[in-house]
């Protein structure tokens, strides 16, 4: 049997993890391209705005302005505020912060990044002419460009980190379903070829070769010469029963003559009327046992001219 070209199991397992790794590649390709899209054509920004703006404010606005000229609408939306008496207080005098991230800003120690359930705060803050300190807190992250659909959307950056597992996921599930259907023909034909080796089809009538895996080629290979033994015993088995009805047969017909014979030479005595009741009974018992004889032939010749139960291989 033909067996280059064949890969192994082993290869088809390599082949499947290739496979999976260049599609999981390809896929945060596509995952990212399309959050480059989405930055691109002005829908999101990028994840360093919040941070570039609120560096900007600490360094350039905020050191100009006292906490009575104090101005939140000049701040980017991006930016969450708390303004605070000294740097070393904790009376909050304005912020729009919610009760969580206040607290966040308040135990993250000013200017510091802490990691909680959600994004990392980070954090920049400016001292303001009269004292007072003002601190930014922002995230690494990409928002919506429009302020109003931040509030109303499902979290961009989420939703991005949603949809690239969606694309892992199925990006393993091709290729699986990939190679499990490159194994169920594989096996679909290792099957099939069993079933016919069963039926004792001829060898000459089944077509082992079709496997790509050296494994199932192997094993069609030991089926195809399981299936000529097979085959070879099944003719000698055929030409056996031939002999044997052959021999039945030319032994029925050699019984034939000295059974008429005897037959023959009992109806004459038969009709003797010389013969004693004893003589005469036991011609009869020869002429029912001849009778039975032919009987007994009879039967068997019909059983031998019966075809067999399965044709000649």
């Amino acid at each position: 049997m033909e067996k280059r070209g064949l890969i192994s199991l082993r290869g088809v397992l390599l082949r499947y993890l290739v496979q999976t790794v260049f599609c999981c590649v390809l896929a945060l390709l596509l995952w990212f391209a399309a959050l480059m899209c989405v930055i691109n054509s002005g829908l999101a920004l990028p994840a360093n705005r919040a941070a570039r703006v609120s560096n900007e404010a600490a360094q350039n606005l905020l050191p100009q302005m006292t906490a009575e000229t104090f101005d939140p609408a000049r701040l980017d939306p991006l930016c969450r505020y708390v303004l605070l008496a000294g740097r070393e207080s904790e009376t909050v005098l304005a912020t729009n912060m919610d009760a969580r991230h206040l607290q966040w800003a308040l135990e993250d120690g000013r200017g510091s990044a802490k990691g909680h359930f959600g994004y990392e705060q980070y954090y920049a803050n400016a001292e303001l002419q009269d004292g007072t300190v003002c601190l930014l807190q922002f995230d690494y992250a990409v928002p919506y460009a429009d302020p109003a659909l931040r509030g109303r959307l499902p979290d961009l950056q989420t939703t991005h980190f949603v949809l690239g597992l969606l694309l892992l996921v199925g990006a393993v599930v091709w290729s699986t379903h990939r190679s499990g259907k490159f194994l169920a023909r594989e096996t679909a034909r290792l099957t099939e070829v069993s079933r016919q080796v069963a039926e004792k089809k001829g060898v000459e009538e089944i077509d082992f070769s079709g496997a790509q895996v050296r494994e199932y080629a192997e094993t069609l290979a030991a089926l195809q010469t399981m299936g000529q033994e097979l085959t070879a015993s099944l003719q000698a088995q055929w030409k056996m029963e031939q002999q044997q009805r052959e021999q039945i047969i030319q032994l029925s017909h050699e019984l034939k003559t000295p059974l008429a014979v005897i037959e023959g030479n009992a109806d004459l005595l038969a009709e003797d009327e010389a013969l004693t009741p004893e003589q005469r009974e036991q011609v009869e018992a020869i002429l029912r046992g001849t009778e039975q004889t032919r009987t007994y032939l009879l039967k068997i010749r019909a059983q031998v001219q019966t075809p067999l139960k399965y044709k000649r291989p």
